[in-house]
């Protein structure tokens, strides 16, 4: 299987970005609005099999201290096959400079950033926005 991966936004399908957020789970989010989220990311890595985009990831940062990784996803039958750590990776060397790199795991997703050396914190908050969201990501808290 030969893997291909970019940092260009050039050419992306932002329909196919979507549509991997959709599939993994993390609901519909409209292709412009992913466009305008990607162009204003920090860093970002596509991953292609045989031009097919499998997996994405982005990060955003304030230009010194703080580096979060904030997307990261790989299409479900592509997943387990290193392309998630591989665009990790990737963007931890981009977020090498920052005092801090941290990111938010997806419902159920730690035990895969836990097994490529990334620590849980003690204290991490967000203001939910749904009651699903609070449900999701307040679980065994």
């Amino acid at each position: 299987m030969d893997i291909q991966y970019t940092n260009s936004i050039e050419n992306i399908n932002w329909e196919n970005v979507s549509n991997i957020f959709k599939v993994v789970g993390w609901g519909e989010r409209l292709s412009e609005n992913v466009k305008l989220a990607f162009e204003k990311s920090s860093f970002v890595r596509f991953a292609y099999i045989d031009d097919e985009l499998v997996g994405v990831g982005r990060t955003v940062d304030d230009g010194y201290y703080y580096g979060w990784i904030v997307d990261l996803a790989v299409l479900p039958k592509y997943q387990g096959k290193g392309i998630g750590t591989k665009i990790l990776r990737e963007l931890e060397s981009d977020l090498k400079p920052f005092l801090t790199t941290m990111l938010t795991a997806a419902p159920g997703k730690s035990g895969f950033y836990e097994k490529l050396g990334w620590h849980k914190q003690r204290s991490a908050y967000m203001w939910p926005r749904s009651e699903e969201q609070k449900r999701s990501f307040s679980e065994g808290c």
